[in-house]
């Protein structure tokens, strides 16, 4: 393995994907997209909802795995997904993930060309539950919000030999009185913090937002601004006050790749030389990082694909 191309959140965006493919140089090869030079892809987890392309997408992205040209972890986004298609044991009646109005919202894309109940849907919710929550492969670590060492090995019984998770924990994991539930959420979305009476940004949905989500591998940062990953156009409106509550920030001397966070463009650093946000979502755009054994993570390495 001569290296790794770390994709971003994909959200159903399968024209943007096979762009990026071919400009890292990925070609069609005995029914999947492979590397002349044997790199392999990650896809750092939430390849589905949002866009339109829901069934091509996991295509592309299951026969590369299967072919051995890629790996996948598990987002917040097919967390969610196997979780509106549970049943919850302790009341059939009931699925783990509600189906409020909501959450159906949320999903619809994927429902639209996933019908449930259908076989295609079952098939692809298997295969979601099957993907590990986290990697690591010489020495980087690969995880879909936030690393957090501690935690995984809290969660290590519960975890099958692969990293996916147990049919206990995806129970636990929905259970708010449960400490796997604050756990899994940690990792999964990363750390939130409320921001003071009368403050509130926008997200990249244009939902009106009251928590920020923390910029956990920060160096340092003692105001809301400074700590807060939200959309490029909205950090003015996070006030540049000091915290009003003690924020422990978790620094990592390990190469970590994340998504999740829908960077600008313009801003491809995190801060931090060893992590390395690939998600570019918030602007439509798809990102991969070229990972070739380098120490110190630079933006040199980052390729956007804009539609």
């Amino acid at each position: 393995m001569t290296g790794f191309d770390v994709i971003g959140d994909v959200h159903g965006r399968a024209d943007l994907l096979l762009q990026l493919l071919q400009a890292l140089g990925y070609k069609m090869r005995q029914g999947a997209y492979q590397h002349a030079d044997n790199r392999q892809a990650v896809f750092i987890g939430d390849m589905i909802d949002g866009g339109n392309q829901q069934r091509q997408t996991l295509r592309i992205i299951r026969d590369m795995v299967n072919a051995g040209s890629a790996l996948a972890i598990l987002g917040n986004h097919e967390f969610n997904a196997i979780s509106f298609a549970t049943l919850d044991p302790a009341d059939p009646s009931r699925y783990l993930r509600v189906h409020n109005v909501k959450n159906c919202r949320h999903h619809r894309a994927f429902l639209d060309e996933f019908p449930p109940h259908g076989k295609a849907y079952q098939d692809a919710i298997d295969w979601l539950s099957g993907l590990p929550l986290y990697l690591e492969k010489q020495g980087v670590a690969f995880i879909h919000a936030c690393w957090r060492p501690d935690l995984i090995t809290g969660l290590q019984p519960y975890l099958s030999l692969d990293n996916s998770m147990t049919p206990e924990l995806l129970l636990s994991a929905n259970r708010p009185d449960s400490v796997h539930y604050e756990t899994m959420a940690l990792l999964l979305k990363g750390p939130e913090l409320t921001l003071p009476a009368g403050y509130h940004f926008n997200d990249k949905h244009g939902v009106k937002r009251n928590d920020i989500r923390l910029k956990w591998w920060a160096r340092q940062g003692s105001s809301y601004r400074d700590l807060a990953a939200v959309p490029y156009s909205q950090i003015m409106k996070i006030p540049d006050i000091p915290l009003q509550q003690k924020v422990v920030l978790h620094q990592t001397r390990q190469r970590v790749f994340i998504g999740h966070y829908s960077m600008h463009q313009t801003n491809l650093s995190l801060d931090n030389r060893h992590v390395a946000c690939v998600d570019f979502s918030g602007n439509k755009q798809l990102a991969a990082y070229r990972w070739s054994g380098e120490e110190s993570l630079t933006s040199d390495n980052l390729l956007v694909m804009a539609p």
